[in-house]
């Protein structure tokens, strides 16, 4: 069972990672706008090239440590370090709603409310990537082909893509209700 646990949850954030990085290099300017209209963190072009970049290296270090099955000190490394960033995102997100503050989570490349289910999107996945630390010398490597690591790479895309649209499906926008009166509607 540490097997399993341990590589979907490595897989998941890695895959996670992966695409939350790729999405903001295609659409650059919409995690800048968005920690500008939280105005919470001063240069907010800065802090999202940074972010983009911790993303994007901590991907592909997850994609070498998940390589083989010799990887284990690089699979800690990411797997904590992950943890560190996505637990910063669900603070970030809580501390944002805290205030009151609104504006787009700056998430995906779809313009999202922050809301709390980015916060727990952040929060779980921060969970997973300490539990692929922990289990980490359980993990399946890529680099062996075997039925084992289909059915991880199939859960890992599963949890990946549920925990991506997580916020995009619980997010219901109020209806615009008309005027009273007002037959248009």
């Amino acid at each position: 069972m540490g097997v399993l646990l341990g590589s979907v949850a490595a897989y998941t954030v890695v895959a996670t990672l992966l695409v939350t990085g790729v999405g903001h290099l295609t659409r650059p300017a919409a995690l800048t706008r968005a920690l500008a209209a939280h105005r919470v963190l001063p240069a907010p072009a800065a802090v999202a090239g940074l972010v983009v970049t911790a993303e994007l290296l901590l991907a592909g270090a997850g994609v070498v440590a998940l390589r083989g099955d010799d990887g284990r000190a690089l699979r800690i490394a990411v797997g904590v370090a992950a943890a560190g960033l996505l637990g910063l995102y669900a603070g970030y997100g809580r501390h944002v709603l805290s205030t009151g503050r609104t504006g787009p989570c700056g998430c995906s490349r779809r313009e999202l409310p922050m809301s709390g289910w980015v916060v727990a999107r952040a929060a779980v996945l921060s969970g997973l990537a300490l539990l692929g630390a922990v289990l980490s010398g359980s993990v399946l490597g890529w680099g062996r082909l075997a039925a084992d690591l289909a059915v991880v790479l199939l859960a890992a895309a599963t949890f990946t893509v549920g925990l991506w649209q997580l916020p995009a499906a619980m997010y219901h926008p109020r209806p615009v209700r008309p005027a009273r009166g007002d037959l248009s509607g």
